[in-house]
């Protein structure tokens, strides 16, 4: 049995069941989370939603959170996060095989309601994109790529980025007190604020906006935040001068039931008034040295091919995207899946 849930309250009210199997779920990242992505639907989405709840043996076993995106052309089916988030996926207990994610997307195809749809940022292991793998008319296309590397101290760093740290933290420790503060539940909504100001005020002067002078973008994590952190995923870390905030990344974090934890450095914001001392490569490499402790396998510092990643000598991380239209016979070429995907 497949059930849909078309509407706001059917998902707010479905959150702890979402919540159970994503913690169930080995391969889900806090991207899957309900708690990054509620609030994510309040501010981006609506109204049409389409997530499907895939019951095994009368349980709920998987979840699929689609929506419907009205673009200019056609009616897309999307996942919920998309263009925002850099990884997507549904959610999967152990009980939920390929076949029955491949059976609810025969479910979703009956609807006569979108036109296209387009799942991407797909890992190699995920479940879907093997379900959608066997769907015959399904055009598959090389999803945005992400850079990961192992969780080291900074004694492991690669060289120069190892040379680096230590040159500009014993300058920044010659000027006074050097502090790596992480926030908690209290203290969150006053550094992501340190955050915003300080992220606009860098991009503003190059003459661009930034992403956080978006209102959308702004609501969106102001009501994800608390949530991130009760449920033990969000690292929104600051690295201090004298009191003085020098840069914040803001990261999630696997729960800790997770056999093989991986942090994700999602947004980085650095005083441009102490550029001079390199902040960014600290705050980096303090926080790398810090998940190391907490005993994190991997860091993500997911899309973006920006100039400074190639210094920490990155590997890349493979994602994939298809492209279903759901009255094809015939799968989408890679072309038409390509012009779809850069629509986004």
């Amino acid at each position: 049995m497949h059930e849909i849930l078309r509407s706001t309250e059917e998902l707010e009210a479905f959150a702890p069941e979402w919540e159970s199997l994503w913690k169930a779920d080995p391969q889900a990242t806090p991207f899957q989370s309900p708690a990054w992505l509620i609030p994510w639907w309040r501010e981006f989405g609506q109204p049409g939603l389409r997530c499907l709840c895939i019951h095994v043996n009368g349980n709920c076993e998987g979840f699929l959170p689609f929506y419907i995106y009205p673009n200019a052309e056609e009616r897309q089916l999307l996942l919920l996060g998309a263009g925002t988030s850099d990884y997507l996926d549904g959610v999967f207990s152990s009980l939920c095989k390929v076949e029955d994610v491949r059976q609810a997307l025969e479910r979703l195809m009956v609807d006569q309601d979108w036109d296209v749809m387009i799942p991407t940022q797909l890992r190699p292991e995920s479940k879907l994109l093997q379900a959608m793998s066997r769907l015959v008319a399904a055009g598959r296309f090389d999803g945005e790529s992400c850079g990961r590397m192992p969780a080291v101290a900074i004694a492991e760093l690669p060289r120069k980025i190892r040379s680096n740290v230590r040159y500009y933290l014993n300058r920044a420790m010659r000027e006074g007190s050097v502090e790596f503060i992480s926030a908690d539940r209290e203290t969150c909504a006053d550094t992501f604020e340190d955050m915003r100001q300080m992220h606009t005020a860098r991009w503003q002067g190059s003459g661009l906006p930034g992403v956080l002078a978006d209102e959308r973008v702004l609501a969106w994590h102001s009501q994800a935040l608390p949530l991130l952190a009760a449920a033990g995923v969000l690292q929104l870390c600051t690295l201090k001068l004298n009191g003085e905030s020098l840069a914040i990344l803001y990261s999630l974090i696997d729960p800790p039931t997770r056999s093989e934890r991986c942090q994700y450095f999602y947004l980085t914001a650095y005083s441009i008034e102490h550029a001079a001392l390199r902040p960014g490569t600290l705050l980096l490499a303090l926080a790398i040295k810090q998940a190391a402790g907490q005993g994190v396998q991997t860091i993500d510092m997911l899309r973006g091919e920006e100039e400074y990643k190639t210094l920490w000598h990155l590997e890349r991380n493979p994602t994939y995207g298809f492209v279903l239209r759901r009255d094809a016979e015939e799968p989408a070429t890679a072309g038409n899946a390509r012009r779809f995907y850069d629509g986004f």
